[in-house]
């Protein structure tokens, strides 16, 4: 089973899916490293617009579970039995928003989302360097950033099987609640 950590920009899919790989030593990807295009998906938005670089989401997201994760260098560690978890795939924050990737992540993936609030992420004055580098957070416009999380959230609500209030929450709680809705 694929594991697919979805939510909104800055909420930790990478860094939280890429400790909770190794700790399951399960293969670890994510999404916007499957783009094939040369370009991060920021310079993707900045260049071609967002519904272009969607395309090219949709596109590297069906590469990527029509392959099963092969391809994705397997964990060399001793850890857990991966039999259940076969990868866990980290989404772009808007990977969402079409219906055909929302069937395909729910006929394929076990979708977690990782709920964190604005304060904690995106409006977190230590990572404002990580918000200004985003085409859709430019400007940092609070209200504007804010009607965007919270149009987003009835779809992650859609999609999701287990969601986690990453809110308030140390960086390990985060990843042993995650560990532990994994199975192990």
């Amino acid at each position: 089973m694929i594991v697919a950590l979805t939510g909104f920009m800055m909420c930790g899919k990478s860094t939280y899916g890429r400790a909770a790989a190794e700790a399951l030593c399960v293969p670890f990807a994510d999404l916007d490293d499957h783009i094939i295009e040369g370009l991060t998906p920021g310079e993707i938005i900045r260049e071609m617009g967002e519904e272009a670089f969607r395309e090219k989401e949709t596109e590297a997201l069906r590469r990527f579970l029509k392959k099963d994760a092969e391809g994705i260098e397997p964990c060399t560690g001793t850890g857990s039995d991966s039999s259940r978890v076969t990868a866990i795939l980290a989404l772009g924050g808007g990977t969402v928003l079409r219906e055909q990737n929302r069937a395909l992540l729910k006929k394929h993936c076990h979708v977690i989302w990782l709920k964190a609030s604005l304060e904690e992420s995106v409006f977190n004055p230590e990572w404002a360097h990580l918000t200004a580098s985003r085409p859709l957070l430019a400007g940092g416009d609070r209200e504007r950033i804010t009607q965007l999380y919270e149009s987003r959230i009835p779809i992650y609500e859609s999609v999701a099987d287990y969601t986690i209030d990453t809110s308030g929450k140390s960086p390990e709680l985060v990843l042993e609640e995650l560990i532990r809705a994994l199975g192990r």
